[in-house]
Order: structure tokens, then sequence, then C-alpha cells
């Protein structure tokens, strides 16, 4: 199904990783934390799948549920108007979970354009 292939060793660290935000962060769209960044990664296509309960409460001091969901402003454009808002350098867990599923990945694997889809992918069945 994808290109990239993932080793037993990232396999396991994808489990830990899946595990590991589950249990640190509420999911907002999906029933887990990384069931919705999947799905979003996946399936939708629609990155606000994959806001955390806390993402979407620190978003919500600022902006209304209209502009969170909708299109017109991505996800890194609020998350730095937040930062400058705050006086703080501040990003989504969706986003510090896509950069740990990220760091799992090798250059070579990075190179396949759905490498990061295919990890995602698998910590999706991690969470079932």
């Amino acid at each position: 199904m994808y290109d990239t292939k993932l080793t037993a060793e990232q396999k396991r660290t994808l489990k830990a990783l899946t595990q590991e935000w589950n249990a640190k962060c509420e999911g907002d769209y999906e029933s887990t934390f990384v069931g919705g960044v999947a799905h979003g990664y996946c399936d939708s296509g629609i990155m606000t799948d994959g806001l955390s309960g806390a993402d979407v409460e620190m978003l919500s001091k600022y902006f209304t549920g209209e502009t969170i969901y909708s299109a017109a402003v991505d996800i890194e454009t609020m998350e730095h108007w937040v930062t400058l808002m705050e006086e703080d350098k501040w990003r989504t867990d969706l986003y510090k979970f896509v950069d740990a599923v990220n760091s799992v990945l090798t250059d070579e694997q990075h190179k396949n354009m759905d490498s990061t889809e295919a990890a995602m992918s698998y910590c999706w069945e991690c969470c079932e």
C-alpha cells in the first residue's frame, strides 16, 4: 500500500509513541488523540481532526470554533499568532506528535512522499 516500509524497530518505537501520546492527550475528533492525527493524515486530509483537547482549548482562547475548524486559516498560522499573543513559543500537540513520528523515519524514508502517512497509518493500527 505504501512505498515506505517500516522496520520492526521503527514499529516498536511508533507503537510506544502512540501509547505515550494517547495517554497524555485527549483527542478532540477521534476517541484517541493519535487516531485523530492519523485520520487527518491518512483519510480526511483535514488536519484539525488531529487537534488535542488542549490544542482546542488554547486556540479557543483567541479564535472562534468557526476559525479553528475552517480551511481559511491553517494551523501553523494560528500557532504563530498564539505565540505572538502569549509572548511564548507555542506548538500544538498535533505537530509535536508529527515531529516525534517523523524523527523515527530515516533520511532515505523521508524521500518517499508517503513516509509520514505510512508511519501514521501504523500508529492508527496501534490505537485499536
